[in-house]
């Protein structure tokens, strides 16, 4: 009596091969639909970096769930760190944007941007269109644009000693003691 009720309470082995059969279904379902190409629409754009050049980490939602790393690049796609264009290596592919704008105006908020001499600390902030030049994997053919608005912190050291001890370091030799660069963007993508 009591090996009875212990039976009804475990599944069937039929029960168990249809679940089984189910979930393989379903995991191969999702492997196709993850491998296939996106259909085009809307993204949003979210990455961090240093802000000192060494590239970053990216996040992309809607139209594109993917994320990666970031690298300054020329036109061709190698590193350059002072490069016009950013390239994406994302989980599926890459793609390469065009930041030329987008450079000419952080660059332009930098040569107005004030240190704050009392916490030897300054931030910019800048914004522009970005148009996507190409892409490889799932983003072969891509075509559109991203408006992207950078963030960016700095704190500069203070020299230690001599006629400016005390006085925050603004030379272009400095390292800040602390940075972060924050990205956010939307835009629209079609393959």
């Amino acid at each position: 009596m009591r090996n009875r009720q212990l039976l009804r309470r475990l599944p069937s082995a039929t029960t168990v091969m249809a679940a089984a059969v189910a979930a393989c279904a379903l995991g191969a379902t999702a492997a196709v639909a993850a491998s296939s190409p996106p259909a085009g629409g809307p993204i949003r754009v979210l990455g961090t970096s240093s802000g000192l050049g060494g590239g970053g980490r990216v996040l992309i939602t809607g139209a594109i769930g993917d994320h990666g790393t970031t690298r300054s690049v020329n036109q061709a796609g190698k590193p350059a760190s002072n490069g016009n264009y950013v390239k994406l290596s994302l989980t599926q592919g890459t793609i390469l944007l065009n930041k030329t704008k987008l450079n000419a105006v952080v660059n332009r908020a930098f040569g107005a941007a004030k240190v704050n001499s009392a916490t030897c600390s300054l931030s910019v902030v800048g914004s522009a269109t970005l148009p996507l030049v190409s892409g490889t994997g799932h983003y072969a053919g891509i075509a559109g644009t991203v408006r992207i608005t950078i963030s960016a912190g700095f704190v500069l050291p203070r020299y230690t000693s001599g006629a400016r001890a005390g006085r925050c370091n603004e030379s272009n030799s400095a390292q800040p003691t602390g940075s972060l660069q924050v990205i956010t963007g939307t835009g629209s993508v079609r393959f």
